[in-house]
Order: structure tokens, then C-alpha cells, then sequence
């Protein structure tokens, strides 16, 4: 092989050889490849996250929602209330604080003055007045005298000025105590504010949910498929407490006939009906819904009595109801109680009828303070308007 040639050959293999090193300086890192994918993934992963996160706030409970912020908001007014009452109880022991400490400072003011000339007397009669006023006696008689003269004088001296010490401790104290229950009445003012602030939060809050409520078709039906859902769930309940205490506990008389019609029982508030039982169609939605019960306006806190005697099967809150009270008055029937703003019995207590059960509110309410109200009669709900005495 000549060397022309052979210098050739090295030339084409030293080519070839510089392409493959540029070919492999062109290729992608697998390092960098890697973690690029990695970031792809990462980003992919996010974007389910927020998607699961969206839905799981479409399929989130109304009915919990709206009992959550219920029954803050019931504890948040009544620790405003308690605030609100003991800041008037601080603020009426200031006013007295006040009063007693313009008193003491005028107690004081007497007592300063009369000390003042008692002082000033002192300082006219000299150091050696006593001595001289005893010495000068004309008889050990008139001496003795003017001696117990001058020890009450001395006595009355120190009774002054003790009595000026402890008016200055008393009023030093009072001011402290001033002081303190000025800051207490601040920071009560600072809490009650909070909780105001926290309130209409809460209730703009409410107020959303209610307005989607009102108008997304697919809120409220996910609210009517939870009210069936609540209602099944909380007769189902009461069936089986019913089955289970029917041997230990004393059941009802059944006195009346269990047929509507046949006996009527007093409305448990005064008001217009604001929804009648029965299946019914949304004006908006145009959705059927069948209503097992009644809504009855009236004013938040009037009183809701018993349509009969009987003994109270279920007192507590429960999930689209808001504050329930259910009453086990004959073997089979009951009265339903909902939307309460207090209820003022526990479960098993023994019910007249006409007494106060308690009072209307809008707990669980979508529509403001009402009384919710159904009769069930052998688990089947009941028109309570054939029940009840005609208005």
C-alpha cells in the first residue's frame, strides 16, 4: 500500500470519526431528558390534583355545609352574647368605680385640709407649747387636766393621719382596679367586635350556599337528593329505636282513632302555610319534588308547642332539619319539629299537650325562620292539614 494511499485511508477515518463525536455532542443529555419528564409528570400530577379538588367541591355536602356554618354561627352568638352581657357588667362597675373614687377624693380633700391646719396649728404653738401649757398650771389638778387635754389632742392627731394613710391606699387601689377593668372593657369591646365580623362572615357564607341553592338546577338537586337521603336515613332511625325500646320503655295510650279526619290536634304555631305536603314542581327547574311535610312562617322565636301528649323521640341537630325535635304521641304516630332555633326538651321526656317545645327559627332553613312540621303514622307521612284543626 503506497503512502499516499495510507494517508487517505487515516484522512477518511479521522473524518468519520469527528462526525460520530459531533453526532454524539448533538445528542439529547439522558440526564436532562430525564428530568424534563419528570417535570412533565409533575405537572400532570398537579393538574389531577386540581381536578379532584374542583369535583370534590361540586360533590360536597350542602346539607353539611350548611349545618356546619349553623351551628358556628348559633356558638358564635352566643359567645357574643356572653360578651356583650359582661362587658354592660364592666362597664356598671366602672360607673360605680367612678362614683366611689370622686367620693374618696373628696374624703380625702376634707382630710388634707384638716390635717393641713392641724399642721399649721402645730407649727404656731412651737416645739415646748405642751411643756409650757402643763408647767404653767396652777394647780397638779389643772396640770393632770391639761394633760389628758393634750393627750386626746395627740390622739386625735394620729387618728387623722392614720385615717389619711388608708384613704390614700383606698383610693390608690380603687384606681388600680379602675384601670384594670378599663382594660378588660377594651378588650371585651376588641372580642365582641371580632365576633360581629365573624358573624356576618358566616352569614354571607350561608348566604351563598343558599343563593346557589336557589339558582344552579344542579346544586339543588344535589341538595333534594341529600334532604332524601337525611329523611330516609333519620326514620330509619327512629324504626329501629322504636322496635328496640318497645318491650322496656311505656308506650303512649292510643285514645284517638289513627285515621285523619277522624281527630284533629292544634297547629304548633300560629302562621300561613308556606309549603303544602304533596308532590310538587319547581317554578324554575321545573324539578318534581314530593314534600313530606309543612312549612309555616312565622317569626324567629315564637313559641312551638305540642300537638299532643306524648314522649320526645329525637331532640338534637340532623342533617337538612337544622334543630330537630320529634314527639312518639300514639303507638305509630309522630310530630315532627324542625327549623328551631331552641329546643327546650331532651329525648325521652314525657310532653303535654300544648307545651312549649320550643322556638322557631332557621336552623337548616333555606327560606328564614319557619317551622318545618310532618306527621308520620305508622312510618307513612301524613298531609299534616288533614290532621290539624282547620284556621
Amino acid at each position: 500500500m503506497t503512502i499516499p494511499r495510507l494517508h487517505m485511508i487515516f484522512f477518511l477515518v479521522a473524518l468519520s470519526l469527528a462526525q460520530g463525536s459531533s453526532s454524539v455532542c448533538g445528542a439529547e443529555d439522558p440526564a436532562e431528558s430525564s428530568k424534563r419528564e419528570l417535570q412533565r409528570i409533575q405537572r400532570q400530577m398537579e393538574e389531577k390534583k386540581c381536578d379532584l379538588k374542583q369535583a370534590g367541591r361540586r360533590e360536597r355536602s350542602v346539607l353539611a355545609e350548611l349545618e356546619k356554618l349553623e351551628r358556628s354561627m348559633q356558638q358564635g352568638a352566643l359567645e357574643l352574647a356572653d360578651n356583650r352581657m359582661r362587658l354592660r357588667g364592666a362597664e356598671d362597675a366602672l360607673q360605680e368605680m367612678e362614683k366611689s373614687s370622686v367620693q374618696m377624693s373628696r374624703e380625702l380633700d376634707g382630710l388634707q385640709r384638716s390635717y393641713g391646719q392641724r399642721v399649721r396649728a402645730l407649727y404656731k404653738m412651737g416645739r415646748s407649747s405642751f411643756a409650757v401649757a402643763i408647767l404653767t398650771s396652777d394647780s397638779f389638778y389643772t396640770a393632770l387636766k391639761r394633760l389628758k387635754y393634750l393627750g386626746i389632742i395627740a390622739e386625735r392627731d394620729r387618728a387623722v393621719i392614720s385615717q389619711y394613710g388608708m384613704a390614700l391606699d383606698r383610693l390608690s387601689a380603687l384606681q388600680t382596679e379602675t384601670a384594670g377593668r378599663k382594660e378588660e372593657i377594651t378588650l371585651r369591646k376588641l372580642a365582641v367586635e371580632a365576633q360581629k365580623a365573624e358573624l356576618i362572615s358566616r352569614r354571607r357564607e350561608k348566604t351563598g350556599i343558599l343563593n346557589s341553592v336557589r339558582s344552579e338546577k344542579s346544586v339543588y338537586e344535589q341538595t333534594l337528593r341529600e334532604l332524601e337521603e337525611s329523611s330516609a336515613s333519620l326514620w330509619t332511625m327512629i324504626n329501629k329505636e322504636e322496635k328496640a325500646g318497645r318491650t322496656d320503655r311505656k308506650q303512649p295510650k292510643d285514645r284517638d282513632a289513627m285515621t285523619a279526619g277522624s281527630v284533629r290536634y292544634p297547629w304548633p304555631v300560629a302562621g300561613q302555610v308556606l309549603t303544602r305536603f304533596g308532590m310538587q314542581r319547581h317554578p324554575q327547574f321545573k324539578t318534581m319534588i314530593f314534600r313530606r311535610g309543612i312549612e309555616i312562617g312565622a317569626r324567629e322565636g315564637d313559641t312551638v308547642r305540642a300537638i299532643s301528649d306524648g314522649q320526645v323521640a329525637f331532640a338534637d341537630w340532623y342533617k337538612g332539619y337544622g334543630k330537630l325535635l320529634i314527639v312518639e304521641h300514639a303507638t305509630g304516630l309522630y310530630s315532627l319539629y324542625g327549623n328551631l332555633e331552641q329546643i327546650a326538651l331532651a329525648k325521652g321526656d314525657r310532653v303535654s299537650k300544648g307545651q312549649a317545645v320550643g322556638l322557631v327559627g332557621d336552623t337548616g332553613s333555606m327560606k328564614g325562620p319557619k317551622l318545618y312540621f310532618e306527621i308520620r303514622y305508622k312510618g307513612e307521612a301524613q298531609d299534616p292539614l288533614a290532621w290539624l284543626t282547620n284556621n
